[in-house]
């Protein structure tokens, strides 16, 4: 997947399975989009797994999925969250980066001190304006 693709899609014909990987957050117009694509894998059967930073409190997924118990079909559609961390979880390990930046450690250091990616640092620190 490119930079500018919005998702792919990869398609298991052996366990009936259809993958979308999401680049980005998950948004209605996208996931129209991407299951536009995907009505005869539907119509065959195929699972379809969703694989991007999901959350299910979103009106459109709760409606999404309502829609598609209405049909039968809500235990045809998989979600998986890309997020590796929750909320919560999150703001709490940006508050110990921001503690480590601010006594000294580098970002590669802090990296390596909280097992977080660096790419991720580097961008947590964006945010936080340092």
């Amino acid at each position: 997947m490119t930079e500018k693709e919005k998702y792919s899609i990869i398609v298991r014909p052996e366990c009936r399975l259809v993958e979308i990987r999401f680049s980005s957050p998950l948004n209605l117009d996208l996931m129209e989009e991407a299951l536009g694509q995907l009505r005869g894998y539907l119509a065959e059967e195929y699972r379809i797994k969703i694989i991007s930073y999901v959350d299910r409190s979103r009106n459109y997924i709760r409606a999404f999925m309502l829609a598609l118990s209405l049909f039968g079909y809500e235990d045809r559609v998989i979600f998986e969250n890309k997020a590796r961390y929750s909320k919560a979880e999150r703001r709490r390990r940006k508050e110990i980066v921001r503690e480590l930046k601010n006594k000294g450690y580098s970002a590669k250091r802090i990296a390596e001190h909280l097992n977080i990616p660096l790419k991720t640092i580097y961008r947590w620190l964006t945010e936080m304006g340092e």
